[in-house]
């Protein structure tokens, strides 16, 4: 193998390896996100004081009045449904769930290129030794 398809194999692996760190970052931030909206539910849920701020968007909040403690909760295509806060931490567990393995191979798959990039530069490090 030359220098030069070694250094494209590089290449290739780093673009890779980017790409997967991107990835597990905005996996990262979806899982902390789930996490401090469990908590959130979890307060709400024991929370007695109906006061609360609601999100108006974009960083904008309001003080409300909770009358119910049941949720509306957007399933997707438009359609929203009436969940309990228990109701609701059980569905952002099981995303949490799918999150943390995707977190999981993600991991595993960087250190594959970590591991095959090591390799790659301890065959240019013969190549370089055989030329000198």
């Amino acid at each position: 193998m030359t220098n030069e398809e070694l250094l494209y194999q590089a290449m290739v692996l780093q673009k890779n390896s980017e790409e997967v760190e991107r990835n597990l970052n905005f996996v990262n931030e979806q899982i902390q996100d789930f996490e401090q909206f469990s908590e959130n539910l979890r307060f709400l849920e024991s929370e007695e004081n109906k006061d609360i701020l609601a999100a108006l968007g974009k960083g904008v909040f309001g003080k409300a009045k909770l009358e119910d403690k049941k949720l509306f909760v957007s399933v997707g295509a438009g359609v929203v449904v009436r969940k309990t806060p228990s109701d609701t931490i059980r569905i952002i567990e099981k995303q949490l769930k799918k999150f943390n393995e995707a977190r999981i191979a993600l991991k595993s798959q960087l250190e594959e290129y970590t591991i095959a990039f090591r390799e790659i530069m301890k065959k240019a490090e013969e190549l370089k030794k055989r030329g000198d």
